[in-house]
């Protein structure tokens, strides 16, 4: 049995099914109204019409009518003109102010002028605040707007459509450090002056202790340490 796809391209195309039909006939239906004088003009006789139906019937099957319903809504005030199927199946996607949030040109300005400042940024939704982390604050506020907004528009559109497939958005809190013990570095001190450091160097060397751990800079420093105590002869293994 032929698959659709190959149906289409011999030109031999799957029967629309009833329900299809008139779904299309309601949008076009509804286009002559919006669109009036505009809509002849697009479409100006049976056979171009009729063509037409078919196509989008073809792009639109399966899609749910309260969608069709959301799109037609929106053409009155975003196409002066029918729009093209591309133009129509964009306007499917629920845009940000449709559910609350900023339309996508101010939620760009909003994470740009956030971007420059250094404290107490204001955000007016958690989504702004996520696209322009995405993006990245320095990217914001030193590449071109035709480098980072689309890259901004792209980050945004994806989290809005997360929220109205009903995720909850949260930003992942970095684990934080454990705070460095001091009392571990004063016992070091002590170990690596009963070792046979001088009494001077030691603090030197165990000041790595000082640092969160776990963190990199942590591990620098007793990477340096280790090295010193092997250069002065001393055999000791320090502590993580």
């Amino acid at each position: 049995m032929p698959s659709e796809i190959s149906a289409i391209l011999t030109g031999k195309r799957p029967p629309l099914d009833h329900d299809t039909k008139v779904l299309i006939n309601m949008i076009f239906a509804r286009f002559h109204h919006i669109y009036t004088h505009r809509f002849e003009s697009a479409y100006r006789d049976e056979t171009t019409l009729n063509q037409a139906k078919r196509e989008w019937a073809m792009s639109l099957a399966d899609t749910p009518a309260e969608l069709i319903e959301y799109a037609l809504e929106r053409c009155k005030t975003e196409h002066a003109w029918p729009p093209t199927i591309a133009e129509f199946i964009k306007l499917l996607q629920p845009s940000p102010e449709s559910i609350g949030l900023p339309a996508t040109n101010a939620a760009y300005v909003e994470a740009c002028r956030n971007a420059y400042q250094a404290t107490g940024r204001q955000w007016s939704h958690l989504c702004v605040k996520m696209a322009a982390l995405e993006v990245s604050y320095y990217s914001l506020k030193s590449e071109p707007e035709k480098l980072t907004r689309p890259l901004f528009e792209k980050a945004y559109l994806n989290l809005v459509k997360r929220i109205i497939d009903g995720e909850t958005l949260e930003i992942e809190q970095p684990i934080a450090l454990p705070e460095p013990n001091a009392y571990l570095s004063d016992e070091l001190i002590a170990q690596l002056i009963a070792a046979g450091v001088a009494e001077t160097k030691a603090p030197t060397l165990a000041y790595y202790m000082e640092k969160p751990k776990q963190s990199d800079v942590r591990s620098r420093y007793r990477e340096r340490a280790q090295q010193e105590l092997e250069q002065l002869g001393i055999e000791f293994n320090l502590p993580d």
